[in-house]
């Protein structure tokens, strides 16, 4: 995995700079991706169950997703050739109402969907069968919480009013930091934003603290530069991030065209490492928002190349063992899902294991 080049940030510049001034508030700047905090050589590789040699089964995969910059990627692979290089047939659908994913992928309308983590834990705590199987992106600087300059740390925020948009990104960053701070979601004064700009409440004074999305973000920094950044999405990898689900059915039935898209998503990641121009250009095209705006979505955004899926979706790594429990823990403080679930189950890192180990 790794983080995207600031020169992406084109038309933004002046606000991406004040957003990175106040992340530097909240720690030491440098940035943190997938597998660093991991010891590859402290995971646990279990005996593989999918032959890599597998080719792509005859039909169509049918992957539906709710709109995202990572669904947006995957159309950006299909377009440059680069999941047909495989012998991978896919359509994508998209489906902005999660309940109507989970239902689609119940009755066998889709094979496969692109969700975030979160998602992926309320469809299966809903009874939606599924099963992680690669890890496609996750979020570094697009989510953040920012603070009054004279809270300190997350353990500052108790007892203190903070806006938040309700079931968003920032509620899962927000919800996540909580957690990793040892800190209870009901310790706070919770705001919802009810559709209005967290950062620009933070600014005007009616709370002290925001979860935001990092245009929100960058926009209150610029009014308020005193404003400190106490948690990113990148402060704990994969926090914040989009999986591929499948169907059990698919993964029984059709396992050579999971490994077809694995192959060919590494494929894309190179070329999204070496040709960046090229993937901005065409992710634009499909996003239909500015230029502007694509790349700075794409700047607050890592992917994840075969070697962090190999490692992060086996035991031993941090995503299997910590992150999908942080998760797990966030849903249920707050209240998305009724009761516990064991995330870990619902991760099958055996295609890219296969992968990875027939390269």
């Amino acid at each position: 995995m790794r983080i995207r080049d600031a020169r992406w940030v084109v038309l933004v510049a002046a606000i991406a700079v004040a957003l990175v001034a106040a992340a530097c508030g909240g720690s030491d700047g440098a940035t943190t991706t997938a597998g660093e905090t991991v010891n590859s050589l402290t995971v646990t590789v279990p005996a593989l169950k999918v032959d890599a040699s597998l080719p792509p089964e005859a039909g169509i995969l049918r992957i539906v997703g709710r709109p995202s910059t990572t669904l947006v990627l995957i159309r950006v692979a299909g377009r440059q050739g680069l999941l047909g290089k495989q012998g991978l047939s896919a359509r994508l659908l998209e489906e902005p109402a999660l309940a109507l994913i989970g239902r689609r992928l119940q009755t066998g309308q889709v094979d496969a969907a692109v969700v975030s983590s979160e998602d992926a834990v309320r469809l299966a705590s809903s009874g939606v069968p599924l099963r992680i199987v690669m890890l496609l992106t996750a979020g570094t600087s697009n989510q953040a919480i920012l603070a009054r300059a004279d809270i300190e740390g997350i353990a500052g925020l108790v007892g203190q009013r903070v806006a938040v948009d309700m079931e968003s990104a920032g509620d899962v960053v927000l919800q996540g930091a909580l957690v990793d701070n040892g800190v209870a979601a009901d310790q706070l004064n919770i705001v919802p934003a009810d559709g209005f700009d967290p950062g620009g409440m933070l600014v005007r004074g009616e709370v002290v603290g925001a979860a935001v999305s990092g245009l929100q973000a960058a926009a209150a920094v610029a009014a308020d530069p005193t404003l400190q950044t106490l948690y990113t999405a990148g402060d704990h990898p994969g926090l914040i991030s989009h999986v591929l689900v499948a169907s059990p059915d698919t993964i029984a039935e059709r396992p050579g065209q999971l490994l077809a898209f694995v192959r060919g998503w590494q494929t894309f990641y190179a070329v999204d490492r070496d040709q960046q121009e090229l993937v901005g250009a065409d992710a634009t095209m499909f996003s239909g928002v500015s230029l502007a705006a694509t790349m700075f979505d794409l700047a607050g955004l890592s992917v994840y190349d075969l070697a962090a899926n190999a490692v992060e979706l086996l035991p031993g790594g941090e995503y299997f063992d910590q992150t999908i429990g942080m998760i797990v823990e966030a849903a249920l403080a707050a209240g998305w899902i009724a009761g516990p679930l064991d995330g870990q189950r619902l991760i099958d890192g055996s295609f890219v294991q296969a992968v990875a180990s027939a390269r």
